[in-house]
């Protein structure tokens, strides 16, 4: 059986940059979704499903840059690349685009079905999406308890699990596609599969059809 992708963690990650007024690397981008997720661990609720170790600069996931760096190839973001001369090599910078804000309005509905967990995204948007990576970086070190194991983030090990969403065994609220909008999403995040349907809904008054 072919692995469940997680679209609900691209459809937040669109959501974060389609209400950002800055443009956002993958370290910053992390920052703000441990935020999103240790304030919903602490209401005992899921919204993405990153799990978060410790970084040498902060709490991170490699899926974060792997879904940034896809949701850009197709399209759903924008980028440049820019030289960090902390990590001594070329970093890319995301921002949202056009498609970025048609793909979350075509979703409305669902993000409405799920306003308590995209309540909180915002709230934390508000209050942290206009820093910089440093000084979300000094905000979260500065944070006397945080994580599963409820302590300041040096005094886990390096690379250890800070924050598991997937470890709340009975959340009031888990973010989570039911089959109608997993395939709808699928589709969606598709451009390739998407182009085709709509090949085929225009061709077929005309007995035209392709294989999908």
């Amino acid at each position: 059986m072919e692995k469940r992708v997680n679209y609900e963690d691209l459809i937040i990650d669109l959501y974060i940059f389609n209400k950002l007024e800055r443009p956002s690397a993958n370290m910053s981008t992390a920052k703000l979704l441990f935020l999103f997720e240790e304030e919903l661990y602490n209401k005992n609720m899921i919204g993405a499903h990153y799990k978060m170790k410790h970084h040498m600069w902060g709490p991170y996931n490699q899926k974060i840059g792997t879904n940034l760096k896809n949701l850009a190839l197709n399209g759903y973001l924008k980028y440049i690349e820019n030289y960090y001369d902390k990590a001594e090599k070329d970093v890319k910078i995301y921002r949202k685009n056009k498609i970025t804000t048609k793909f979350l309005k075509s979703i409305d509905e669902l993000i409405q079905e799920y306003s308590v967990i995209f309540t909180v995204l915002d709230d934390i948007i508000y209050e942290y999406g206009a820093l910089k990576t440093e000084e979300l970086k000094d905000h979260l070190y500065s944070l006397e308890s945080v994580g599963v194991a409820y302590k300041r983030i040096k005094a886990y090990k390096l690379y250890s699990i800070i924050l598991n969403p997937d470890s709340l065994r009975n959340p009031k609220v888990n973010f989570y596609l039911d089959e109608d909008w997993y395939d709808t999403i699928e589709i969606l995040l598709n451009p390739d599969l998407l182009a085709k349907i709509k090949h085929v809904v225009k061709t077929a008054p005309h007995g035209n059809f392709i294989q999908l």
